[in-house]
Parts: C-alpha cells; structure tokens; sequence
C-alpha cells in the first residue's frame, strides 16, 4: 500500500486532518516531509536501478557542463585581450576555440536535456503505475469518497499531479545540486579574480577592498534578493493551490455535463447549467487575476534583479581596471564569473514561482495520499467461510454514515436455488444492506459467510459499461465472448438490432438507453454464472413482459445460484422465493413470497 499518514505522528491527528483536508496549503514541514517520503518510495526500490543510471549519466555530462563553463570563461579572458591588442592571429584562434566550446556545449545541453525527460518518463511511469494500483485495490476509489468528500478531484491528482511532481523534482532539485556545483568552482575562480585593492573616492578618502571582495559582494547581493523574493512571493503558494483546485472543479463540471447530457436536455437545463459553469469559471479567472498580480509584483523585482546584476559586477570590477591591476579581459572574465556565481546564489529568486508552484503540487499529493491511506481505516465486512452451501447473514446491524440504524439484528440464511427480494419504503435501507451484503458498505457489524466457492456479481440500478466494444461491456470484467454465446441472449431479450455492433467501438452507456444497459447487464450475469447475484434495482427501466423474461432467464442460467433483489413493483415478488420487509422499530419480517401476496392483497401501496 502507498502509505503517506502525514498526519499519523502528531498529537492531534483527527483534528490536523479536518483542518488541513480542505486548506489551501500544509505547513513548509509537513511539505517537505511528504516530498522526502515520495521521492524515497520509487529512489530506495529495486526498480529505480535504471533511474539511478541515468541519473548517473546526468551528473557526468552535468558535471562536463560545469568544467565547459570555466573552459568559456577563460576564453573571455583571452578574446577580450587579443581584441585590445588588436591581435589579428589570436583572433582568429580564439573564434576557433569558441566554435569548438560552443559545440561540445550544444552536444552536453542536449544530451542533458533528453536524459532527464527520459528520467522523468521512466520515474512518473512507475509512480503512476503503483499509485493507481493502491488506488484501485481495497476499493480505494470507493471508500475515500465515503471518508471525505474534501479529497476533491482524485482524477487530476493521479493524471496531473503525479506528472508534474516527478517533473519539478528533477529538474529543481537535480537544477539546486548544479547551482550549488557551479557556485563552488566559479566562487573559486572568482576569488582568485578579486585581489585587495585600495581606490581613491573623492576629497581623498580611500576605499580598502579585501581578497575574495567580488565574492562577498556576489553573495550579499544574492542572499538579500532571496529575502526580498521570498517576501514578495510568499502569496504565490497558495494561489497556485487555489489555481489548481478551480481548474480541475470547473474540468469536473463539464465532464458531468457531457455524462449527463441527456437529462439536462429533457429539463431544458441549459441556462442553469451555464449559470454553474460560469461560476466555477469565475473561481478561475478572479484567483488567476490575484496570480498574476502578484507574479507582476515578483516581476518587477526579479527583472530589476537581474538587470542590475548584468553592470554590478563591472562596477565592482572597476577599481582593479582602474589602478590598472588588471585588462578588459579580465573585467570580462570576471563579469562572467560574477553572472554564474551570482545565478547560482540566486536559484531561489528566478525560480520562486516554480518552488511556490512545487509546493502546491506536493500539498495536493500529500493530501491525496493520506486520504488514500485513512481509507484503509475503512472496513467492510467481510464474508466469512462456511461449509453448508448458504449465504447466511447473523446479527446483521447496518447503520448510514452519520450513524442512524438502518436495519437492527439481520438474520437470514439461503440456500442454491433460492431468491430474496428486499421491499420497504424509500429511504428506509434498502440498497445500503444489498450493498452490505456484498461487501461494500462500512458502516455495518455482524456475520456474513458462504461457501468459498461461492462467486459474486452486483448489477446496480444503472450498470456500468467501459468504453470500448459492445462484445467488452458484455463481457466485462471476464473474458471476452463468443457470438454463439451472445447472440441467442440479445435475441431473447429484444436486442438483436446490437448484434451487428457487438465489436464496434463506443460509448455504450451514452449510446444506450437505461432500459438496453440493464439488459446488457443481465446478459453479462447470465455469461458469467455468479453462485451469488445481488440485483439492486437492475430491472426498474424495463417494462413488464421484458422484467419477466430478464427474471425467468435469471432463473433458467443460474437454477443453482442464489438471488438478492431489491425492487418496488409489486410483480417482483412472484419471481422471489422470500421477501424481506421492514417493521417497526427497526425490526423485519421474512415471509414466502405466496404467503406475502396473500397477506398484503393491496399490494400496491407498500412500495
């Protein structure tokens, strides 16, 4: 299990989640510790071997960067000399030097370049991979919407998140480590580049500059740009968590838009709908229009920044130039020097935005991820073995999420062969303990078993179709099914206008209607022969006649199967063996299905 509890180890867990589930962004520590726990998941297992290869290539031609770049340094030096000593010859050498430089450097950036997408590819598709594995193995997906509905839009997460998180980490921190390899070698040359000197001001007075002066003035500069940009650009973090949550919220709007399209068609919906979508639209544009005023602000500073820092170093450079200690060359050598060690300094101020945009990233996941692994906290019952061919339920108590018993002291047992319709009034809990009973709902306690042999299918009242074939919704989630199988079955159940479709890629469950979805779902029951079949609902689309052959095909397939079914129309009970009604008090009653007729003649009005 991908297990990130961020949480887990605080004094007051419950109350940090219902704080920060929801937020806009984590402490920098909780960040940072979610980031380290991500990154080692994948870097500390056998299957990084390849990563680490080609993260070994990465450091070498970095590394060949660096040296290159000492290499262009001295070779301003050089140029600049033979250009005030109008040497022809040298000139020209030089020029050949630079075409050589400059090609091995387009060689090493672009290999560089490569293998790090390349790293990225291998990386996120692994974590990709495990994530959706975690996320679809113990009914993840199922229960985290269950624990909190603060987790919003688990789909961007996975599709976006996960890919831009492997993306920033490489290339800021793989960026950091060159930043700080380059500020060691060129912090050195231009240590060795700034001597004491002693300069004359005005009216006499004498400025004493130090070894190494060029290198202090580089970091002060440095280390106060990143405070004033830190300051300026603290806002961003939270901007970019709120950009990121307004646009997937408006992304899952219209993607319900489409699957609901129908539906909002016969209510004539569409201004309403297009009042929802412009005010999830305006979420975006109202915190984007906060972005970019805050990055114009960064901006101005960061430009600014960096501007100055193009003429700083000359200026700084003046006083040897001036006492004639060095040569325009080595005013150039030393701007150079200055520009790489000043940019290494300054990581923080040109990227800020990518860190704030980082962190925002890493606050999502961590988020994600620990809603994933509360989730685990979440458990259904599960079936128990028996030896006695039944599904017996004892001691059955089912309550809703917030606690209210639903149905108090359950027991029942079937054997092969037998069926079971569910009735009772709307809302009294119906499809919660079918669903119990099938082991996806929590919120229940007391004994489930049946045979380990037993196999089970839930058809729900609006069957799932995955978009592909016709022949691959039939069949799914099995092997796929021979015509000679499928075809009698559309036939019997008034859907052989299908059968030429069968391997016809599709939407089905757009190109359907709810009552040919249901029917399909029956089918896909009858190919793969459940010993337990739990229907909720799964015929209420269908009409009378088509409602009996579904349930006589059911019958006729599975004659060795067990049936649960939960159903208003009253002409369900003849097709049911027993029927299992609320009373008062949260007690039921268990009747033959005959007996049942006989003894509620208005039939009707039970519901």
């Amino acid at each position: 299990m991908f297990r990130l509890a961020i949480f887990k180890n605080e004094s007051e867990p419950v109350k940090l989640r219902e704080r920060y589930h929801g937020s806009d962004s984590l402490p920098l520590k909780v960040s940072i510790r979610a980031a380290w726990h991500m990154i080692k998941l994948y870097w500390g297992s056998k299957d990084s071997a390849y990563a680490w290869f080609l993260l070994s290539l990465i450091v070498i031609l970095t590394s060949g960067a660096i040296y290159l770049a000492t290499a262009i340094n001295k070779w301003y030096k050089d140029f600049w000399d033979t250009m005030q000593n109008y040497d022809l010859d040298g000139f020209k050498t030089q020029l050949l030097l630079f075409v050589i430089l400059a090609t091995i450097h387009v060689l090493i950036s672009v290999y560089n370049t490569f293998l790090r997408s390349k790293l990225v590819i291998v990386w996120r598709k692994w974590f990709t991979a495990s994530v959706l594995h975690d996320y679809l193995n113990s009914d993840t997906y199922y229960k985290i919407q269950l624990l909190d509905s603060k987790t919003e839009n688990p789909d961007q997460r996975i599709a976006d998140d996960l890919g831009m998180f492997v993306t920033k980490t490489i290339s800021l921190i793989i960026g950091t480590a060159t930043d700080f390899a380059t500020l060691i070698t060129f912090g050195v040359v231009l240590w060795d580049l700034s001597n004491a000197v002693t300069m004359t001001l005005w009216n006499g007075y004498e400025l004493h500059l130090p070894d190494g002066y060029m290198l202090y003035l580089a970091f002060i500069y440095a280390v106060l740009g990143t405070i004033f940009t830190f300051l300026i650009g603290k806002p961003l973090v939270k901007l970019d968590f709120r950009q990121q949550r307004y646009e997937a919220d408006f992304r899952f709007s219209l993607i319900r838009l489409r699957e609901n399209s129908e539906s909002i068609a016969l209510y004539k919906g569409n201004n309403t709908e297009e009042q929802i979508l412009n005010l999830s639209f305006v979420n975006i544009i109202k915190n984007y229009i906060s972005l970019i005023r805050r990055e114009k602000i960064l901006g101005f500073f960061t430009l600014g920044y960096l501007q100055t820092a193009v003429v700083f170093p000359i200026i700084i450079a003046a006083p040897m130039y001036f006492a004639k200690i060095i040569t325009i060359g080595s005013v150039m050598q030393i701007s150079s020097a200055f520009g790489r060690v000043q940019e290494a300094l300054s990581t923080f101020v040109q990227s800020f935005s990518s860190w704030a945009s980082y962190k925002a990233v890493i606050d999502r996941l961590a988020l994600f991820f620990d809603s994933m692994d509360a989730s685990e906290d979440i458990k259904c019952l599960v079936p128990e073995e028996n030896q006695e061919k039944v599904f017996a339920v004892k001691n059955l108590v089912v309550s809703s999420p917030d606690g209210q018993v639903l149905w108090q002291d359950l027991d029942f047992s079937l054997k092969l062969q037998q069926s079971l319709l569910i009735r009772g009034p709307s809302g009294c809990g119906k499809s919660t303990l079918i669903k119990t009973c099938a082991g996806i709902w929590p919120y229940a306690k007391g004994h489930i078993s049946h045979d380990k042999t037993f196999t089970t299918l839930f058809l729900s009242q609006r069957p799932y179709l995955p978009i592909g074939t016709l022949r691959e919704a039939i069949s799914y989630p099995g092997q796929l099914r021979g015509d000679e199988e499928i075809m009698p079955l559309l036939e019997k159940l008034s859907l052989s206008k299908l059968g030429d479709s069968l391997d016809r890629r599709d939407n089905w469950s757009a190109m359907l209607s709810l009552g040919e979805q249901q029917r399909i779902a029956v089918i896909r029951a009858l190919l793969i022969k459940p010993t337990l079949l739990f229907m909720d609902e799964a015929s209420s689309a269908l009409d009378e006649r088509l409602e009996n052959v579904a349930y006589g095909l059911i019958k006729e397939y599975l004659s060795s199967s067990v049936l649960i079914s939960v159903g208003h129309r009253s002409t369900l009970i003849k097709m049911h063996d027993l029927v299992l009604h609320p009373d008062r008090d949260k007690a039921y009653t268990i009747e033959d299905s005959s007996q049942y007729l006989r003894l509620h003649e208005n039939i009707d009005d039970l519901g």
